[in-house]
């Protein structure tokens, strides 16, 4: 969930050098001369420069024109790429093995898996509450990764059980429509996206399990008699699996109906541990 060490530190080099030649256009830090020693300075005075840059996007242009810091072309080229950040309120939605996921808190929305820099962002917003978290972010392509400029804000907001519903079944949504967006740029610092999707498209394919799964509910249907209750109770939750596994494979987006065969599953399996309890109290 977090940068090799390594990139990192190059992309702290960057970035760091890019804010100090901002500043040093702008004078938004009058005193501060040398940027490396910015992790000596308040968080809230490196903001003021940081959104110096964004509102001046043309100095992030001539800064890879002048090249002050002589770095190479592959350096100049992630600097380059910045151009093509993804900034404003986000969603924190969930926290991955390989990156947390983002979600644009306006519409159109989009997935966007982040990592971390020296720190799992889990551990960044560990103060912030439970998941979702609604947060200020700026995120920057790096190579064929998607991070963030090492400043976030969240918003002290508690969502109720109706947002987070909703804002779940949005996940949802986006995650099966297009993906998780990983990477913003291809090698030359272009726009290319690569979403999960596609990375999971180049995998090798996996067998279509429907007519397997169809045919076992054509079977089920055929058992209608049951020797006891309890044989019957056990009969109807099969039906009820049976039909949830027929939804998520032949109907994957259509959340009202796998909630529906969701809660018939519940109410099966529910009326066959009465059985059970009622056979034990006997």
């Amino acid at each position: 969930m977090v940068l090799p060490e390594a990139e990192a530190k190059l992309f702290y080099k960057l970035f760091l050098s890019l804010l100090e030649y901002v500043n040093w256009h702008l004078q938004v830090i009058p005193s501060t001369k040398d940027f490396w020693s910015a992790a000596k300075l308040p968080i809230k005075e490196v903001g003021k420069v940081r959104n110096a840059l964004y509102k001046n996007p043309n100095l992030l242009v001539r800064f890879v024109e002048e090249n002050p810091k002589g770095f190479s072309q592959e350096e100049l080229a992630i600097v380059t790429s910045w151009r093509h950040r993804v900034e404003g309120k986000f969603y924190v939605m969930r926290y991955l093995k390989q990156y947390t996921v983002f979600m644009s808190a306006k519409e159109p929305h989009h997935l966007y898996g982040v990592l971390g820099l020296y720190d799992p962002i889990k551990e960044t917003l560990a103060q912030a509450g439970p998941l979702p978290i609604l947060v200020e972010a700026v995120l920057l392509p790096f190579r064929d990764r998607i991070i963030y400029d090492g400043m976030i804000a969240s918003y002290p907001i508690l969502f109720g059980a109706g947002i987070r519903g909703e804002l779940n079944k949005i996940y949802n949504r986006m995650k099966l429509r297009e993906g998780i967006i990983e990477q913003l740029v291809g090698p030359t610092g272009e726009p290319q996206r690569r979403t999960s999707l596609e990375r999971k498209a180049t995998r090798k394919p996996v067998p279509d399990w429907r007519p397997m799964i169809d045919e076992i509910a054509e079977r089920v249907a055929e058992i209608r008699q049951t020797e006891t209750p309890l044989q019957g109770a056990t009969l109807k939750l099969l039906r009820a699996v049976v039909g949830l596994a027929q939804t998520a494979f032949h109907q994957p987006e259509n959340r009202e109906e796998y909630y529906h065969r969701l809660r018939q599953v519940h109410s099966a399996l529910t009326r066959l541990e009465n059985f059970l309890l009622e056979e034990d109290d006997g």
